[in-house]
């Protein structure tokens, strides 16, 4: 495809160095996640309004997979806009990239788990690729500014990226609904059986945090609080759950099937008996 003048204006370039022929399904997704991002950053910094915020593909050039981006924004806005959006966007880039290539302690707040889902999901082509690559390169800039021009993950910082979002992200967020046999730790409990408040327990393959549960029928109820040691054991159950704003919020408890490692009381182990001593007897003397 020719290049046009518009092309040779401010863009971002989106190269791919493959090893192996890259999945088309892949490759949607990763731009798909670098569009979305872009259109997220624009409208968190106050650029433009939603809806006018793209990344369009202006050129696509032989080689690896190279794509032209150009940013289009409204037809009102001046070139130094455009410098200034595009050379945001990949300093953003940029933190979001280094924040994930080695795994840290705490988070800056800015940082959202949209974000991370986006990074990983940009990256998947080369992290599937052992040879592959994927570079940023920011052209066109001549302008007096200060930016990071290129960037370059290799197949190794795109594992380490992914493997870096997963610990981020943490535990899946489940979808509200039903499941089946799930294990349960009691948190809190209530004595009563017929009780609704104050129980609380944790499903690791939700939440390692408690969540508020309820039993749904007494029978339920009494069927984890009439095991021995109920806090010491696991429950298998099944339920549902319900989320808030994607967090695991309230576990209805309909059935309880069993528990695993049973804590029986043990009794005191029996003191050796005595062995008793032969002594002589002595003979009286008459």
């Amino acid at each position: 495809m020719p290049a046009s003048d518009e092309s040779k204006g401010i863009a971002l370039e989106v190269r791919y160095s493959t090893g192996r022929p890259v999945e088309l399904a892949d490759l949607g997704e990763s731009f798909r996640a670098l569009g979305k991002q872009y259109e997220n950053f624009v409208h968190r910094h106050g650029f433009e309004q939603p809806g006018n915020a793209r990344l369009y593909v202006s050129e696509v050039r032989t080689g690896s997979i190279i794509i032209l981006l150009k940013s289009l924004l409204e037809q009102g806005s001046m070139v130094l806009k455009d410098i200034d959006v595009l050379a945001g966007f990949m300093t953003n880039l940029y933190d979001l990239i280094e924040y994930f290539r080695t795994q840290k302690s705490k988070p800056p707040a800015e940082i959202t788990r949209d974000d991370a889902t986006r990074l990983s999901r940009i990256v998947e082509p080369t992290a599937k690729d052992g040879s592959g690559a994927i570079s940023f390169t920011f052209i066109g800039n001549t302008a007096p500014i200060a930016i990071t021009n290129n960037i370059i993950i290799n197949n190794e910082t795109a594992n380490a990226i992914q493997n870096n979002v997963r610990r981020f992200l943490g535990p899946a967020i489940p979808d509200p609904g039903s499941f089946q046999r799930e294990v349960l730790y009691l948190e809190q409990m209530r004595g009563d059986p017929k009780s609704k408040v104050g129980d609380r327990g944790i499903i690791e393959r939700f939440s390692t945090k408690p969540v508020k549960l309820h039993f749904m029928t007494p029978e339920s109820k009494a069927a984890v609080l009439d095991r021995p040691y109920p806090f010491k054991v696991a429950h298998v159950i099944d339920g549902q759950v319900s989320t808030a704003k994607g967090e695991p919020a309230l576990y209805k408890v309909t059935n309880v099937h069993e528990t695993l490692g049973t804590t029986s009381k043990q009794k005191p182990a029996k003191k050796p008996a005595k062995r008793a001593t032969a002594g002589r007897t002595k003979k009286k003397r008459v």
